[in-house]
């Protein structure tokens, strides 16, 4: 059929439907439905498909048909020839209503498209057989399709599947990909991976593995066989191979199949965990797990400086290092990984030891980690009003603790954590609800004297807030807020909380003290400003002073200067008060 008249190129689809897979779904053998929104093609299944996948825009589609107008006429078969049809979905290389009704089929479908003239051949018909303005019927068989994809847009790397993959997952471009391939130049084979193929990151490949394959992969589904036609950029470029006759500037043929892969996560940003075996199901370690794990821990030289079977520790609680507790709370149970931990995740700066091992500073390490069995710490939905009320006290307690040691990062986790077990409040009294408040607001003010060490002061300004939503009055948070505004230079905004936390309490020393050095904060800055002004009066004075073509001021103006009274007025002197004594320092 591929030089009949009736399917001529027809120039570019239009793409007159929006329909999705659940509407795609919605064809019945036996009833006809309409294919696009306006009636213009009409499909009525007569044989189901196998699946829910369709071809797509570009794949070239085998198919087998019968052409019949309306009144039964046969106007062509490829049934009759005993040769499927072969095009280009959605290329217009067929009649609109073919490039509409097939992207709807799947794979041994039959059915019956019914195309109304502007989706066959309008107003001149096509030929003796089918006279102008035809409605046509076509019996289609979907035999199969092979999917062929330019895959940057280029044409320097054209895709297409020999062989499906399985389900519908595909690597992501950090996770680590096995491939199998070989390449051909002029049906030569001039290159093909090792038995079992070759490990790559699609996102970073090494030097060795095509570009085009890097390409690739992200596209493909486990299993997946693929021709990939590979143009000189994504192959041997400008040098080509010259010791297997490949010249520069070749385009390439390659057979390209994905074995599998391995996922790999990014936590925190730089840890980077490779998947070595993965388990189904969901649950994962949550923070204040008891887990054991078996571990080997390596530097970046292969030395091992940790290697343990059925190590146990409690998670998020400082046991491990900070990187390899995230990464067990990212494994399922029997789940293996290889993670790499950057220095500011492990041992820091300084260094460390384990089990009498060094750890040198700096150090980047690496971790073979399994994961052999947890415990769950109770989730607040899961405990009474008591058991909340414990676990909080206890996060709050261990907040305290890594407070004292300076650890304030730590300190600010351990009191949401807190803060978390008292939310589900609907269990308690009302008693019980007046002292969940009364702890979650030390927890809150906790976490503003972190900021405030940290100099962060918008988060310790947002615990302040939280605060102060639930008890208007308490002052400690109005001066803890005061000081976030000191620290952000937002003078007014201080000196009304610090006003708000003496109407409180007119005897509270902290507050009297703080707002003695908001007045000193503000006549520095406000004498800075000055200065600054000054200076730049003084600049402009000098530039109209030297500028010929100023206007020079009237002689009554002049008279009344030289009386003094555009003088710069004497400061007057400043009361001394106790900042001046050093009552303050």
């Amino acid at each position: 059929m591929g030089d009949n008249l009736y399917f001529e190129d027809l120039g570019e689809a239009e793409d007159s439907s929006d329909l999705d897979l659940a509407e795609l779904e919605e064809f019945e053998v036996g009833v006809e439905k309409n294919v696009t929104k306006d009636g213009g093609v009409k499909k009525e299944v007569k044989t189901k498909g196998n699946g829910h996948r369709r071809p797509e825009k570009g794949d070239k589609v085998f198919v087998h048909y019968v052409g019949t107008l309306l009144d039964g006429t046969k106007f062509d078969s490829s049934r009759d020839r005993g040769d499927p049809f072969t095009f280009e979905l959605g290329e217009g290389r067929v009649i609109k209503g073919w490039d509409e009704g097939v992207a709807t089929m799947a794979k041994g479908e039959v059915a019956v498209l019914t195309c109304e003239p502007q989706y066959a051949y309008g107003d001149r018909g096509a030929g003796p057989t089918i006279p102008p303005n035809s409605t046509l019927k076509f019996e289609v068989e979907l035999l199969s399709w092979q999917s062929t994809k330019d895959l940057n847009g280029d044409g320097g790397v054209i895709k297409t599947v020999l062989q499906d993959g399985e389900s519908w997952e595909q690597p992501k471009p950090e996770d680590e990909v096995r491939v199998e391939y070989k390449v051909y130049y002029n049906k030569e084979l001039v290159l093909s991976s090792p038995e079992g193929g070759v490990e790559f990151c699609s996102k970073d490949p090494p030097s060795g593995v095509l570009p085009a394959f890097a390409s690739c992969v992200t596209s493909m589904k486990k299993g997946e066989r693929s021709k990939v036609s590979i143009g000189p950029e994504y192959g041997f470029g400008d040098q080509g191979l010259p010791e297997k006759g490949v010249p520069p500037g070749a385009r390439l043929k390659a057979d390209l199949t994905l074995v599998g892969w391995k996922t790999v996560k990014v936590l925190e940003g730089n840890i980077r965990v490779k998947m070595l075996e993965e388990k189904e199901g969901y649950q994962k370690p949550n923070e204040g797990s008891k887990v054991a794990v078996d571990l080997v821990g390596s530097l970046e030289d292969g030395t091992v400086f940790d290697d343990r079977k059925g190590h146990a520790f409690v998670t998020d609680d400082e046991q491990v290092v900070k990187g390899l507790d995230k990464v067990v709370m990212e494994l399922k149970k029997g789940e293996k990984c290889l993670a790499t931990i950057p220095p500011e995740h492990g041992y820091g700066d300084e260094g460390g030891e384990c089990g009498g091992r060094a750890v040198p500073s700096a150090a980047t390490l690496s971790y073979e980690v399994t994961l052999v069995d947890f415990e769950n710490a109770k989730e607040a939905y899961e405990m009474d009003a008591a058991e909340m009320m414990e676990a909080a006290l206890a996060f709050k307690e261990k907040g305290n603790a890594y407070f004292k040691k300076r650890n304030y990062e730590m300190a600010v986790s351990k009191y949401s954590k807190a803060v978390k077990y008292l939310e589900f409040d609907s269990k308690y009294t009302e008693d019980e609800k007046a002292e969940a408040r009364k702890v979650k607001s030390a927890c809150w003010n906790n976490e503003a004297q972190c900021g405030l060490k940290t100099k962060d002061f918008l988060a310790a300004r947002k615990a302040c807030d939280k605060v102060l939503k639930q008890d208007s009055q308490n002052i400690k948070a109005l001066y803890r807020r005061a000081q976030t505004f000191i620290g952000t230079n937002d003078f007014i905004e201080a000196k009304r909380d610090l006003g708000n936390a003496l109407a409180v309490d007119p005897d509270c020393k902290e507050a009297k003290l703080e707002m003695r050095r908001l007045a000193k904060l503000q006549q520095q800055r406000d004498a800075k400003e000055k200065k600054l002004y000054a200076n730049m009066f003084e600049k402009l004075s000098k530039m109209e002073a030297n500028d010929p073509k100023a206007t020079p001021a009237p002689a009554a103006a002049s008279e009344e200067c030289k009386k003094g009274c555009c003088a710069p007025a004497e400061e007057e002197p400043q009361a001394k008060g106790c900042c001046d004594e050093g009552c303050c320092s």
